[in-house]
């Protein structure tokens, strides 16, 4: 598939043409940005399971992947599918992209055969590059595969038929090759959620990520001796901005790993002197399970960013702020709006909210007919660019899901939330998370604050099961302290009693060791646990 500029894009004389939010920057596509990062030379950029990327290297060697791509087919507009483990081949072969102003699509690695061969359905990749270690995942796809790409592997290429070695796209010619490269071009496809339909494909431009790595710039106060630790993907917009985009646009250098390891964590920081970090909610409970240490100030890490709202309970944020000494920043963003869109900052932290726009975006709370509503008002999150082109551009091949999020002119993002009265948002929780209970609306994130703030629970996920009495009721799935003393259920209902109203406190409760967690964000798979129905769980009415 190729995807041409929307008629009508407005394109750029020069560089210096164009400006965001007072910046102007040198750079204004990946393509240019990249060039204009060589100058930093021997300088680490990507550090990436040990193997050094050099800002020299990162212009040098992607120049080779383009003319490379262009040898075999792919031209401005094409997708380029990649399905790979975090590597610095991944960034070569985005920037090769960049530099031809084709479209790099990364696919989550926890993909099975089915979702596989749906997502590489709706990318129409014209290339696809897989990981070894992944092949035998892409040949149980084929059957359902209506796209016939060109196949490189990283690894042994005799394992997939027909398939070449990546060594093939990565030796061309070292000359940044010819191409009419735009700000607004699409650049990337990055898979947004599919808890409550299929997952989406967004379309996004060179200048979307530019837009992105000023609010990096702005929100860490980053300069080029930063090192960013990230935590998260190359299919996931977090990696993205993190590891990739966010240090080039600053000069910095960027860290990353295969996976999240607890027990490697703090080395990998001390080691590279890493002085901004990005854990996951999950990931930040986990690192506070291993006992204090006396090394657990041990490090240069001045601040942390990206915690989405809603994903970490406060007492745990505060827990690490006070044991490792880091200033955790709260942040409201999505895939679709560009990441960090509303945010705290160092010098700006409200306690329970994700921040204010600072300029970038207007925000309104409104009613289910988009009426805005009063501050103070619970009701749905609705947001606005005030930069154009630093936001998605569709959904892919679904333009009716593309009009509905931008039903009058504003983006629904689906979350839930109000606006205090000096314009700070506080997250209440997602729309698709909200049990009807009663003719009430419950949010699951209220009901799950509750629980957790039980000394004795480790974790909690509230979702609706049907009801006899129709509509829903409410059941918890309950995660004890590991090593902790058993909690009769009846006194998680007490528990709640005590501090929600009647109509919040779960009918049902079950234990569970472990949640089914989501590859992307590492979140609690709701959708697997509202499949289980009511099960064996304990029933207030009546027992189990």
């Amino acid at each position: 598939m190729r995807y041409q500029d929307p008629e009508g894009a407005t394109k750029r004389g020069d560089m210096t043409d164009i400006k965001i939010m007072g910046h102007t920057p040198h750079a204004t596509t990946l393509r240019e940005l990249i060039s204009l990062r060589a100058a930093y030379g021997d300088k680490p950029y990507l550090i990436c399971r040990d193997e050094v990327l050099t800002y020299a290297e990162a212009d040098r060697r992607s120049n080779q992947v383009a003319n490379q791509l262009r040898a075999h087919g792919i031209e401005k507009g094409d997708v380029v599918a990649t399905f790979m483990y975090n590597a610095v081949e991944q960034a070569l072969l985005w920037f090769g992209c960049a530099k031809l102003g084709a479209v790099y699509a990364a696919l989550n690695v926890s993909l099975a055969k089915d979702d596989l061969a749906y997502s590489l359905n709706d990318t129409g990749a014209k290339m696809l590059v897989v990981d070894e270690e992944l092949a035998e995942t892409f040949i149980s796809s084929l059957p359902q595969l209506q796209l016939d790409p060109d196949v490189f592997v990283h690894g042994d290429p005799g394992i997939i038929d027909g398939a070449r070695p990546l060594a093939d796209l990565l030796n061309g010619s070292a000359a940044l090759p010819e191409a009419d490269v735009n700000p607004t071009d699409p650049m990337c496809i990055v898979y947004t959620g599919g808890s409550t339909s299929m997952p989406k494909g967004v379309l996004v431009s060179h200048l979307y990520y530019i837009g992105a790595a000023i609010r990096y710039q702005e929100i860490s106060e980053a300069t080029d001796q930063d090192v960013h630790f990230a935590n998260s993907h190359f299919f996931h917009i977090g990696g993205q901005q993190f590891a990739i985009t966010g240090p080039l646009y600053c000069g910095m250098t960027g860290v990353m790993e295969k996976w999240f390891s607890a027990s490697r964590y703090w080395s990998i920081i001390r080691k590279y002197g890493v002085t901004i970090i990005d854990p996951l909610g999950t990931m930040m409970s986990v690192l506070l399970l291993a006992e204090p240490s006396g090394q657990d100030r041990d490090h240069k890490v001045r601040v942390g960013v990206g915690i989405a709202a809603g994903q970490v309970r406060k007492d745990l944020r505060d827990e690490f702020e006070s044991r490792f000494g880091i200033p955790m920043l709260e942040v409201y963003a999505m895939t679709e709006m560009g990441v960090l869109l509303c945010s705290e900052r160092l010098h700006d932290r409200r306690n329970g909210s994700c921040g204010r726009p600072h300029g970038w975006a207007e925000v309104m709370i409104a009613d289910a007919d988009d009426n805005p509503l009063p501050a103070n008002t619970t009701g749905h999150i609705l947001l606005r660019p005030t930069v154009p082109n630093t936001y998605m551009m569709s959904y892919i091949n679904k333009p009716a899901e593309t009009l509905a999020a931008w039903r009058n002119l504003w983006y629904h993002s689906g979350d839930l939330g109000y606006l205090d009265d000096d314009g700070y948002i506080h997250f209440v929780g997602r729309e698709a998370h909200w049990i009807r209970r009663r003719g009430e609306n419950v949010s699951a994130f209220e009901v799950e604050k509750s629980i957790t703030s039980h000394p004795g629970i480790q974790d909690c996920a509230a979702i609706g099961v049907p009801s006899e009495l129709g509509e829903e009721d409410i059941k918890a799935y309950v995660q004890l302290v590991d090593g902790g003393d058993p909690i009769p259920p009846e006194d998680v209902i007490a528990w709640c009693k005590e501090r929600i109203a009647f109509f919040k406190v779960p009918r049902y409760v079950e234990f569970v060791t472990a949640f089914p967690r989501t590859m992307t964000k590492n979140e609690i798979a709701r959708h697997e646990l509202r499949a289980r129905g009511i099960g064996d769980a304990w029933d207030s009415n009546g027992g189990a």
